[in-house]
């Protein structure tokens, strides 16, 4: 078997001077078509779910137990597999150009996985790749080992149903500072709710060297603290400068963002919203207060958490 050569070397090549290297394949590899389904057979479905897995199935003559006996028109005498079929299957995240490999489960068929989409996007794709071992009789009676090799990808989008993760970021003029944010915890949970930590740095939340934890709060609409748990502590003086950190796990809707202070959680709100300086001697301080955000992202997930405050007369 013989194919054209073709010279590499350039200007900025000169070592590949006289070199020559054949375009294609100088032995055969046969490429073997293959489909990807979801269960019972049915068609693998173009919208799924973040954290939620979806079973899968490749068929491909792969799995067969006789091997292709040519390739691209030409004949393999005595074809036959030489080992077991490798096949590898993932998750790719195009907006991101990511790819996340699936986990292996032993309990399920050498052609079937579980593909558990941690992240939402708009363009996705399942994709399976396999190959497997294979021997061949030549003429001068010698044998040959090459692959047989098949792959397939399926195109989806992952809809979002994780809410934002939005925090502070608080200073007063005199340099002190509180930070506060969630984390999502246990990471990918399904069933639904999910679940969040809230982390507290800073002087202004009475921490030192170690953060405060408020854990196990249902990530959602009503993140409130307690103030047993954490407590903004500022003065009727201060003016307090306000930063709103973290965000989504996909696509925060920043038209939708709402802070300030309110009356308890969920209360109405006291003074100006989404105001970055909140100047505490000009407001009518209820008796509950409590800095609060809500977020939203594009899918719709609302975040709303309520950070309760301890405003000293001086």
């Amino acid at each position: 078997m013989s194919y054209a050569q073709e010279d590499y070397s350039t200007p900025n090549t000169p070592w590949l001077k006289d070199v020559k290297i054949s375009p294609y394949l100088t032995e055969p590899s046969p490429t073997l078509p293959m489909q990807i389904f979801a269960e019972n057979g049915k068609s693998v479905p173009a919208t799924l779910t973040e954290d939620i897995p979806i079973l899968v199935m490749a068929e491909t003559a792969i799995f067969e137990p006789n091997p292709p006996e040519s390739s691209k028109g030409v004949i393999l005498p005595n074809s036959r597999w030489e080992e077991k079929p490798v096949i590898n299957w993932y998750f790719v995240d195009w907006e991101t150009n990511k790819n996340t490999p699936a986990i292996l489960d032993s309990q399920l068929a050498v052609n079937q996985m579980y593909i558990k989409p941690k992240n939402p996007t708009g363009k996705g794709a399942i994709t399976c790749y396999s190959s497997r071992k294979m021997r061949y009789d030549k003429d001068d009676g010698t044998t040959k080992a090459t692959y047989a090799n098949s792959s397939r990808a399926a195109d989806v989008t992952v809809l979002d149903i994780t809410p934002p993760l939005c925090g502070f970021e608080i200073t007063t003029k005199d340099g002190k500072k509180g930070t506060c944010w969630p984390v999502e915890n246990p990471p990918d949970k399904y069933p639904l709710p999910k679940l969040a930590d809230v982390h507290f740095t800073g002087s202004l939340f009475g921490v030192g060297s170690n953060d405060i934890v408020v854990s196990g709060l249902e990530l959602g609409d009503n993140m409130a603290i307690l103030k047993e748990q954490a407590v903004l502590s500022v003065s009727r003086r201060d003016i307090l400068t306000v930063k709103v950190i973290g965000g989504d796990n996909y696509k925060l809707n920043t038209e939708k963002i709402r802070f300030g202070i309110c009356d308890g959680p969920n209360g109405s709100v006291v003074g100006p919203i989404n105001e970055e300086k909140i100047q505490l001697s000009k407001l009518r301080i209820p008796e509950r207060p409590y800095l609060f955000i809500e977020a939203y992202d594009l899918a719709g997930n609302k975040q709303a958490m309520f950070i309760p405050m301890e405003i000293r007369r001086r």
